[in-house]
């Protein structure tokens, strides 16, 4: 298994299994703000993760799931 650590803005910290994602968008919502939904692996959307980049402690934790999928995918 491969986990990243992640810290959001609600003061959470979570371990996110990269091998429970069946899927991960990243892009802007229609504020223009970044926005990350990961799917997991069972599809039930209502478990989905979302983050959205309103500040810099959300952008890091988009920033770190990405880094760690693109890794994950080599």
């Amino acid at each position: 298994m491969s986990f990243v650590k992640i810290e959001t803005s609600d003061e959470d910290t979570r371990w996110i299994n990269l091998d429970s994602i069946s899927r991960v968008t990243i892009g802007k919502d229609e504020a223009g703000v970044e926005l990350m939904v990961a799917v997991f692996a069972d599809g039930d959307v209502n478990d989905a993760l979302t983050l959205r980049g309103t500040d810099d402690v959300n952008k890091e934790a988009i920033l770190e799931i990405e880094r760690a999928l693109n890794q994950h995918c080599e």
